[in-house]
């Protein structure tokens, strides 16, 4: 890592003789400028790598995270630090879509304006999206949405100035502990705006709208003489300040549902669920979840992914064969014994029972006459779920793709996947095991043993 050098420049015997007053400490920068300080005024000098933080600049204002008592980038809290467009994790003099390095370049393709990006999920918190993880490492992140309300609502607030730079004063109410954020504006495009009149500063929340075909937006913390919020949404190439939190990445919240209280026996080796994961009968669309993900989202690509890496571009290994493990979203969503089937267990399903084809799916009847019904429901993408009642089928199994390419590596995208297409005239194709994206959202029906 570069270091953060200062020339400290000693007065050395023979050149004179200054009395206190006059002893200054002269600091020589790379690019030919010079600042001199007071000898005085100076009580401590550090040599830290870059983007690493002191612990004595860790606030703790008694809440659940602590803060950073500078802006990411910066020294000290009066400093400006950097400005980041939403999940870059370096700082640049043009913050534009043209600039930004999750934009997608249609080439003269028609598209709507949400598709120009590339969204990167419900929240980027400790991923590598994130700046402050990245540069700082450990638990430090930048916070949510939710942590800022923490500090809005748990703190009291002034409008002041320090050091000579305007910004905003959170002192707790638990601990008198408090945190200066400097007004120090945003940037858009080359030019920067409402310097030393407002704070502009990222959460790691996307604004979650109905319609995912709206404008792409993410939450950001606003501070000004007569406000303060953290309600506001801005475009993700804008260019904000970061100021860190330290503390685990919250957990995920599971939804709570009811698991059946009866398994459907087909004559085979397992027991299956009579509907599928977020469905309530046996004929409806359940949720649509990614393999290795527990819970369903708004939205599914490679870029929202938990276990992609989206600077490496590789796949985080967490292992061949997840049913039954802390990655299997039937035993955190039902539990009581329900698990994702594996491979081998839909093979199973498909070469010993006979399959009817209906409008909207199959009827998988037993070797004992007992059935279920498994509804084509499409597979979510980056547009959202699926659209329209007539769709594939698409069932997720607990087994990873173990496949090697030509070059002899592992295929690490793709998940066995239980399919049924749709052929012509929208007629349902033969059931097959195949492999598909892992980072797709597709439906779940576990089995029990």
């Amino acid at each position: 890592m570069n270091k953060i050098l200062y020339t400290i420049l000693a007065v050395a015997a023979g050149v004179g003789t200054l009395n206190a007053q006059q002893k200054v400490m002269k600091i020589e920068f790379k690019d030919g400028t010079t600042e001199l300080r007071n000898v005085s005024d100076v009580t401590k000098i550090s040599f830290v790598n870059e983007g690493q933080v002191d612990d004595s600049k860790m606030v703790d204002l008694g809440l659940s995270v602590k803060w950073a008592s500078y802006n990411v980038g910066a020294a000290n809290p009066w400093d400006t630090g950097n400005f980041y467009a939403y999940g870059e994790t370096e700082p640049k003099t043009d913050y534009s879509l043209e600039t930004y390095k999750w934009y997608c370049d249609w080439e003269g393709e028609e598209h709507e304006q949400w598709e120009e990006y590339y969204k990167l999920g419900a929240t980027m918190t400790g991923t590598n999206y994130d700046v402050a993880h990245v540069k700082w490492g450990e638990q430090w992140r930048i916070p949510t949405r939710e942590e800022w309300n923490e500090l809005i609502n748990n703190c009291d607030y002034s409008w002041t100035g320090m050091n000579g730079v305007t910004g905003a004063l959170f002192t707790s109410r638990i601990n008198g502990n408090s945190i200066f954020l400097p007004a120090v504006g945003n940037m858009v495009g080359t030019e920067r705006t409402h310097d030393q009149l407002g704070c502009f500063y990222w959460t790691s929340t996307e604004y979650v709208q109905s319609d995912i075909s709206q404008e792409c937006r993410n939450y950001r913390a606003n501070f000004d003489a007569s406000k303060r919020s953290a309600d506001g949404y801005d475009y993700p190439e804008v260019g904000f300040s970061v100021r860190a939190v330290y503390g685990p990445v919250p957990a995920e919240t599971l939804p709570e549902y009811t698991a059946p209280t009866e398994m459907v026996d087909l004559g085979l080796s397992v027991k299956w669920a009579p509907f599928n994961i977020g469905s309530a009968s046996a004929s409806a669309t359940g949720d649509f979840i990614c393999w290795g993900e527990l819970v369903a989202k708004q939205y599914s690509h490679v870029y929202n992914y938990k276990w992609y890496d989206p600077i490496t571009g590789k796949y985080t290994e967490i292992g061949d064969q997840i049913s039954n493990t802390e990655y299997d979203t039937a035993k955190a969503l039902w539990g009581n014994g329900w698990r994702l089937p594996t491979e081998a267990e839909l093979k199973e399903l498909v070469e010993k029972c006979t399959w009817t084809e209906e409008t909207y799916g199959y009827t998988v009847t037993g070797p004992n006459g007992n059935s279920i019904f498994l509804p084509a429901c499409g597979m979510q993408g980056y547009k959202g779920a699926p659209r329209g009642s007539i769709q594939s089928g698409y069932y997720m199994s607990g087994n990873a793709d173990v496949r090697t390419n030509s070059k002899g590596e592992k295929l690490d995208s793709t998940a066995a996947t239980l399919r049924f297409a749709r052929g012509s005239y929208n007629k349902l194709g033969k059931p097959e095991v195949t492999f598909s994206s892992k980072a797709g959202g597709i439906q779940v029906r576990p089995v029990h043993d």
